[in-house]
């Protein structure tokens, strides 16, 4: 099966810009966005049976089960026509999900890019905190919660990091430029992989 390269995950630190780089390129480049985040946000509000327990979750500011993304990634995936580009955002957070995210493009016969959108915790911190004051919700991002997502960050999605640098499919890019910036510098590396 000949291998399309139009599969990049983007992978970086609470507050990287993961969305908005996501948004951007796949306005870009004509891509399919698909976000854990957005769909997560459809289901709290939502009235599926089980949006109370995610709606808990998601509130508390804690990492849904692995199974629960391997389901949306999925979903999301196998009703996509090969040749279709697909932005990613929000998967393989953890071990378990990289390996999955990497089973299920290989079998799909996408060759998938890894974008590591690198930003230091100060930064982090400083934007997510940023973002809570704008959104005018002081409760949803408080540093407490900010901290412990930075946290599982460091614990859960480094190993699944240096997982898909084994495969040698990732590319870092500095995430504290601007985003217009950061969007050509992601476009760069993915020039350069094709």
């Amino acid at each position: 099966m000949e291998r399309a390269t139009n599969t990049t995950l983007l992978i970086g630190r609470p507050g990287s810009g993961k969305g908005t780089q996501a948004k951007l390129l796949s306005e870009r480049l004509g891509w399919m966005r698909l976000s854990t985040g957005d769909r997560i946000k459809e289901i709290r509000d939502g009235s599926e049976p089980f949006s109370p327990r995610v709606r808990e979750m998601y509130d508390k500011g804690t990492l849904l089960p692995d199974w629960f993304a391997d389901y949306l990634l999925e979903s999301g995936l196998l009703d996509l026509e090969p040749y279709v580009g697909v932005v990613m955002e929000g998967f393989g957070r953890t071990l378990s999900q990289a390996e999955h995210v990497h089973e299920i493009t290989d079998w799909l016969g996408r060759n998938l890019q890894v974008i590591n959108l690198e930003v230091s915790e100060e930064e982090a911190m400083r934007r997510m905190m940023s973002r809570s004051l704008v959104q005018d919700r002081p409760d949803s991002n408080g540093e407490e919660k900010i901290a412990l997502r930075l946290a599982q960050f460091a614990q859960e999605t480094g190993p699944a990091l240096e997982f898909f640098r084994k495969l040698g499919v990732v590319t870092d890019v500095d995430g504290e430029l601007t985003p217009e910036g950061v969007a050509e510098e992601i476009q760069k590396a993915l020039k350069h992989d094709n």
